[in-house]
């Protein structure tokens, strides 16, 4: 055999052996690296087969009440309108969704690691059983606040501020999951958003629910709420700029401080006060609350929060220099300023929390199919601190005032809860105005 033959030879078992190093290589980065992502395909043959024949865990609330739970092959859901938005659905054809699909390891009984736990399981012949999760959802909540809602489209937010956990989130409009796969279609066609989470998924204009921003941004930078006083003409032109702030419906407030700004909801106030302030403080005191951060990818296990979050922003470009005009816009929640609602509850909720803001986080345990041991918790996480808790009790007072005599006051006659609040009203350009509430209660 020729030399040449030969080193053709060589060339080709080279290039088999590499393609089958690489082969493996590949193979070895799906299993070891990429194994959340293989199990999650609608796809993968295994996930499907493990499915029909493991009793999918339950999923329960903080009550210890039966949200999710298999019977006879079919997923039941104690409200399947109510809590769509937040356990959202899985189905062999249109995928996953929610806690049902970025649980879905857990709840199926799979494992992505061998651990002596999965070890032990295997030797004694035991079958794959699925896990269960308990939420930090209520469910009586969760149907409250979804009939607040009636027929608004809109989302409603309910934290617990010391621990960050989601006690309600509703969506509106909703679907039922158990229809998900004879209505998909149709509902993925609808024109109002149906299979989208408003809560966290949405941005809106937050309106003067901002000016709860520009107050703590002020106090935080020396400025004193009681003394520190503009007088508002209904359509006034900020000192020393060529920028005019019109208040709702022109109203003239005349000369005010800051809380009685915050209970009247004077938008020339907080347009001065930002002014005043300049975008870097402002902004500052912004993304301490979370605006323009990624804060979800902080948490320890990122499925935590099993919902798409869009981010909270101030400015799309935020390296340009704002003008006089679109800065005293953005004291008010106004400009290119957008939040989604549950960062506007977040908000609410640093303040409640005596300055220490909390991640939202819904999922608190993962336990052993049917029983009550605890395979996993997961603590709270702080943030970070917005404001003091003198700067929080301050910011708290000034919310209370819009209750009791400020444009809050349809929430001041709850019964057995004192309420602290701030409305908002967006305006939008071509549109119907967004309406805000955020607040919290002492009981």
């Amino acid at each position: 055999m020729s030399s040449d033959i030969q080193q053709r030879i060589v060339r080709i078992f080279g290039l088999i052996a590499a393609m089958f190093l690489l082969l493996i290589g590949w193979q070895s980065y799906l299993q070891l690296f990429q194994s959340d992502w293989l199990l999650a395909q609608p796809s993968n043959r295994r996930l499907a087969r493990v499915e029909r024949n493991t009793p999918r865990g339950m999923i329960l609330d903080r009550r210890g009440i039966k949200l999710a739970w298999s019977e006879n092959g079919t997923r039941c859901y104690a409200d399947p309108v109510a809590t769509a938005a937040v356990l959202g659905y899985i189905d062999p054809r249109y995928g996953r969704e929610g806690v049902e699909g970025k649980w879905d390891t857990e709840l199926a009984g799979l494992s992505t690691r061998f651990d002596a736990k999965e070890l032990q399981r295997v030797l004694h012949g035991e079958p794959p059983q699925g896990k269960d999760l308990v939420l930090t959802l209520d469910l009586r909540l969760q149907q409250a606040a979804l009939q607040a809602l009636g027929d608004h489209t809109g989302a409603i937010v309910m934290l617990d501020p010391g621990t960050g956990g989601i006690l309600a989130m509703a969506s509106n409009p909703t679907f039922n999951i158990m229809d998900i796969s004879q209505h998909f279609e149709a509902l993925k066609k609808r024109q109002d958003g149906v299979l989208r989470n408003r809560a966290t998924q949405d941005v809106y204009p937050p309106g003067s629910t901002m000016k709860l921003i520009t107050a703590t941004s002020a106090i935080a930078h020396g400025v004193d709420p009681e003394s520190t006083t503009y007088t508002c003409k209904g359509e006034t032109e900020i000192a020393g700029t060529d920028t005019t702030i019109t208040d709702y419906h022109h109203e003239a407030h005349g000369t005010l401080n800051m809380p009685k700004a915050l209970a009247e909801s004077c938008n020339y106030y907080f347009a001065s006060t930002a002014v005043a302030l300049g975008q870097s403080a402002l902004f500052q005191t912004a993304e301490s609350f979370g605006f323009e951060q990624n804060w979800w990818s902080r948490l320890s296990e990122r499925r935590l929060l099993p919902i798409e979050v869009a981010k909270s922003s101030l400015e799309p470009t935020l390296s340009r220099p704002l003008p006089t005009s679109e800065l005293a816009q953005v004291g008010f929640g106004q400009a290119a300023v957008v939040a989604t609602p549950l960062q506007m509850a977040m908000v609410s909720a640093a303040i409640a929390n005596d300055g220490t803001l909390m991640a939202p986080y819904l999922v608190a345990l993962v336990r052993k199919g049917g029983t009550e041991t605890v395979l996993h918790s997961y603590p709270p996480l702080a943030l970070g601190t917005p404001l003091t808790p003198a700067q929080a009790s301050v910011i708290g007072d000034m919310m209370r005032l819009v209750v009791t005599n400020g444009t809050g006051i349809d929430a001041r006659n709850i019964p057995e809860v004192t309420v602290y609040g701030k409305t908002g009203t967006a305006e939008q350009s071509g549109g119907d105005d967004h309406a805000w509430f955020i607040g919290f209660a002492d009981t």
